[in-house]
């Protein structure tokens, strides 16, 4: 191998793992401080790099913020399609996709990116192409959790209203649980766990039962 090649590899493992602590930074950041107080200098600084390395790397901290949501999109992709969904009755399997959302929805990173996704959205000074990147990921996370559904429902999956509202369900307490967790304890929380998935499961039996699908 010659040098030049060498230094190229180099070059792509040393900018790869800038962008990974970048990225890493403007999380922490945001989780610290706010994202209002997240400012591109703020996230230069904890990252160790120059503000000239980010607009490098990312061209502004609009699109900066947007590779955060797009890491975490990836990451939702990639364990939504390695996860398995275990066991015998329909509870004991909401009870495994709950702890498979669990992995991307508790944790504290989750925070992060919702503060992104409601400003970005939102703000008129966004650029209509960050905003329809968002929305495209909203209309393609069905794409990442129907497998799941289908692991734990059978033919019942395919009612798409029911799945939605059982991913959206879940999705919630877990989503309010990390809110909340960010301001109390909230370990304690088995009880309601299980009247979670109980209603979720009775709620599925019904509406499957009315449209003649079979539940797994």
């Amino acid at each position: 191998m010659t040098v030049n090649a060498d230094r190229g590899r180099r070059q792509r493992t040393d900018g790869a793992a800038t962008r990974a602590r970048v990225l890493e930074a403007a999380v922490a950041s945001i989780l610290e401080k706010g994202y209002y107080r997240t400012s591109s200098n703020e996230i230069a600084r904890r990252a160790g790099v120059t503000w000239g390395t980010l607009q490098h790397q990312f061209g502004s901290r609009e699109l900066l913020l947007l590779e955060v949501l797009n890491q975490r999109w990836h990451e939702l992709q990639h364990e939504m399609a390695t996860a398995e969904v275990l066991g015998t009755t329909l509870e004991e399997r909401l009870h495994s996709v709950l702890e498979v959302l669990a992995t991307h929805y508790r944790d504290r990173a989750q925070l992060a990116s919702l503060q992104i996704v409601l400003d970005l959205s939102r703000d008129p000074e966004v650029s209509q192409a960050t905003k329809r990147a968002i929305d495209e990921h909203g209309e393609r996370l069905v794409e990442a959790w129907q497998p799941l559904f289908e692991q734990a429902l059978g033919d019942a999956a395919h009612d798409e209203i029911l799945v939605r509202y059982a991913f959206v369900t879940l999705r919630g307490y877990l989503t309010g649980n990390l809110i909340a967790s960010s301001i109390t304890d909230t370990s304690d929380d088995h009880d309601l766990r299980e009247l979670l998935v109980q209603g979720v499961a009775s709620a599925i039996g019904q509406r499957a039962a009315q449209r003649g699908l079979r539940v797994r």
